[in-house]
């Protein structure tokens, strides 16, 4: 670097400031000095590292540039360079700018490290492995490049040199997440939680005072299925280490996990203040976002990463999910096929996720097609476990679920599973997510055994469900937000099938055999649009467990009350991405086709002004008054179900129905309006309403449910006739039958069973 000069005094402050942590004080000082031509292309150069440390990468990568242009042989701008790169995910770029960095300065060890880390997330582990020796040559005190060492030997199942590496790290650098995190691994890669525990006490007890050991303990009480003392580590972690982002961050998370949702955010808000640069803290904030409903906020925060970061897969794929949920399916769907050359597998997950929402594309074959791309890529699955097959003997059920509670899975399972002869079958729940609710103690006292795989890898759930000998494997949650539909890839039992959670369509995967369904949901003629064998129930595919505290039914609202009928009032209670431009045009054609009618929409994502203010413009389009129709947030489940009192009728979506919605809707005698397309998600409705007796009330064309819904709502004493009837109705079908459904779901397992024993 040239000598200072009095001329340089700007440039000499906004160094200061930098020096002393305040980026956004050295910024105007920096960007003045460089107007002024002070201390040449240096000014350039920290001016770039100042709107690094902001996140401000874009101001950053054309700072650094001009830096680059202005010292030709100096070796930190293309490292710079290079370092945001990578953060967006340009891994041939940022190699080139490292290496460009190297033939400057043959011993950057940076710029050797960051190579390292490249070679590594390619599965280059010799090379990485040579890269980080280079690098310890030139800097031995680093505690990076031990750990990039310590990685590296867990990678290559050195498990022991790796927590050694990992323990001198935390030595030195006592609040290191990473070191932390990969201490715990290397030791659970040799022995199991308990004992791993066991030794982190031990050095615990060495140095109390070291938040990493906190750290640790708080990763293995996860691994091994217990939440609150992982959060009460967290906690303690983020007493020691106050000033840690990173820490920060895994508590905020915890917190969310445990349903503290307002002492969550603000902590990873504050990590992504002070690491900015950190793509995976927005992603972490944006899941978050997502698992609270409110998905409005979530796509402002990947808006905003997005202008830095540039498209990067993770980004595409959860702006996706965000769109989606905010009723932009057209959208949605151009961000996830934009994340699918890079994205591998999971980037096709995510497309056949939002895929069924699209209100042209959404269709049966689109979504065959897509999922046979997934099981293309995934490559076949593992040989099928042996078992014994006597086709009459007593079989082990396995339950794969993050909903085994008060869950759309819990209120559409749990009774028929209760109902299932305990003769004949004993049920083991293997759950991905821990749920205390009253659902959830009903599936635990069903279960003879029950294992929380919260956080297990793919492999090491299957190898809990091989060890626990399951027969049947019922998957439920499919490609959904907590499912672990490739679990079934390791083949661990030696029949997989399919059933609620995430049941939109085929999986396209060949390890699972079969679909639990019914003639509705899948008539003759069907086959095709599924991979798997179609194993339908001789009634509807699901058992519905109305809620006790389900309130009475009400008097029909348009005549409730009044000396003179008036006008009746729609509904729809389903989320936004359900609500698609064409479910918004049928709306306005029946709303003016009834002058006195109005509308309610209900969803949680409501409650966010930008997603209202997005669907009022989306109405407006479709020609759909606002004056007429109402917009309602969340409320608690109670409170919800108490809202169908003021409905007349529900106006199902589609091309995606309602599920859920439709049974609580009946339930509370609101009768639903719906239009039956060809896809598994296309025909929730039509099965619910068949299965009780209404099949009428589903129309087979846009014309025809705008005409149904508009006869039905001109004729109300019949309106009134079917509400005061409808919740008998309901109780006396096959739909909340739990002793019917129980024998019907014995008698499809026991097939399924027979027809692999019979196959050898």
């Amino acid at each position: 670097m040239p000598p200072v000069t009095e001329a340089d005094a700007g440039y000499r402050a906004g160094i200061a400031a930098l020096a002393q942590g305040t980026p956004d004080a050295a910024l105007p000082l920096l960007q003045a000095a460089e107007r002024a031509g002070e201390g040449g292309g240096f000014a350039a150069l920290n001016l770039g590292l100042a709107l690094m440390q902001l996140g401000r990468l874009s101001q950053a990568e054309a700072a650094l540039t001009r830096a680059a242009a202005a010292l030709p042989d100096h070796p930190e701008p293309y490292f710079r360079l290079g370092t945001i790169a990578g953060v967006r995910g340009e891994a041939g770029r940022a190699e080139a700018l490292f290496l460009a960095a190297l033939d400057r300065a043959p011993h950057h060890v940076t710029a050797l490290a960051a190579l390292a880390a490249l070679a590594e997330a390619a599965g280059h582990l010799a090379q990485a492995a040579d890269l980080v020796a280079r690098a310890r040559a030139a800097d031995p005190e680093e505690p990076e490049l031990e750990l990039a060492a310590a990685r590296l030997a867990l990678l290559r199942g050195e498990a022991e040199a790796a927590a050694a590496g990992a323990a001198a790290v935390l030595a030195q650098r006592p609040a290191h997440p990473a070191a932390a995190k990969l201490y715990a691994e290397a030791l659970l890669a040799r022995l199991d939680p308990t004992a791993a525990l066991a030794v982190v006490a031990a050095r615990a007890a060495e140095d109390p005072f070291a938040a990493g050991w906190a750290l640790a303990a708080a990763r293995l009480h996860a691994a091994a299925g217990q939440p609150a003392a992982a959060l009460a580590e967290w906690q303690a972690a983020a007493l020691l280490a106050p000033e840690q982002p990173e820490v920060l961050a895994l508590l905020g998370l915890a917190l969310d996990e445990a349903g503290r949702r307002a002492e969550a955010e603000p902590l990873l808000r504050a990590a992504i203040t002070a690491r900015p640069t950190d793509l995976d803290l927005r992603n972490r904030l944006a899941t978050m976002l997502w698992r609270n409903g409110r998905s409005a906020a979530m796509l402002e925060v990947l808006d905003q990463a997005m202008v830095e970061f540039g498209p990067q897969p993770t980004l595409m794929m959860n702006r996706a999910l965000a769109l989606n949920a905010v009723g932009r399916q057209a959208e949605a769907l151009e961000s996830a096929d934009a994340a699918v050359p890079a994205g591998g597998v999971l980037a096709l997950v995510n497309r056949i996720a939002v895929l069924p929402y699209h209100p042209e594309r959404g269709h049966a074959l689109a979504l065959r097609d897509c999922g046979r791309a997934i099981a293309a890529k995934l490559g076949p699955a593992a040989p099928a476990v042996h078992r014994p097959r006597e086709a009459g003997r007593r079989l082990r059920v396995g339950l794969l679920s993050g909903g085994l509670g008060r869950h759309p899975v819990g209120w559409l399972t749990v009774a028929g599973l209760e109902a299932l002869p305990a003769a004949e079958f004993s049920l083991h729940a293997f759950a991905l997510k821990p749920r205390e609710d009253m659902l959830a103690a009903r599936f635990r006292a069903c279960c003879a055994g029950w294992h929380e795989m919260q956080h297990r890898s793919d492999a090491e759930i299957a190898a809990a469900i091989a060890a626990e000998r399951i027969d049947i494997l019922i998957d439920l949650g499919g490609y959904g937000e907590s499912g672990r539909l490739f679990v079934l890839q390791h083949r661990p039992a030696p029949v997989q099938i399919k059933w609620v959670g995430a049941q939109f369509s085929t999986t396209g995967l060949g390890c699972v055999d079969w679909m639990l369904t019914d003639r509705w949901e899948t008539p003759a003629g069907f086959e095709h649009l599924y991979s798997e064998r179609l194993l339908r129930l001789p009634d509807g595919y699901v058992c519905y467990a109305p809620p006790a505290y389900a309130p009475p039914v009400t008097l029909l609202p348009a005549l409730a009350g009044q000396g003179a009928a008036k006008g009746v009032r729609f509904g729809c209670f389903n989320n936004l991405a359900k609500v698609t431009p064409a479910v918004l045009t049928a709306w306005a054609r029946i709303l003016a086709a009834l002058p006195e009618a109005t509308l309610e929409l209900r969803t949680p994502v409501l409650s966010e002004a930008s997603a209202r203010e997005g669907l009022l413009a989306r109405m407006a389009t479709a020609g759909l008054p606002a004056e007429r129709v109402t917009l309602l947030g969340g409320v608690p489940h109670q409170a919800l179900l108490a809202a169908y009192g003021g409905i007349d009728i529900a106006l199902d979506p589609f091309p995606y129905t309602g599920g859920l919605t439709v049974c609580e809707a009946l339930w509370m005698g609101v009768p639903v309006v719906s239009l039956a397309g060809d896809s598994f998600a296309g025909r929730h409705a039509l099965s619910h309403l068949s299965n009780i007796g209404l099949p009428d009330w589903v129309a087979t064309t846009p014309e025809a449910y705008v005409a149904q819904a508009v006869a039905r709502a001109r004729d109300l004493p019949a309106l009134a006739a079917v509400r005061a009837g409808l919740r008998a109705r309901v109780a006396a079908s096959p739909l909340v039958d739990a002793p019917r459904f129980g024998r019907g779901l014995a008698a499809a397992l026991r097939r399924a069973w027979s027809e692999c024993c019979a196959m050898g």
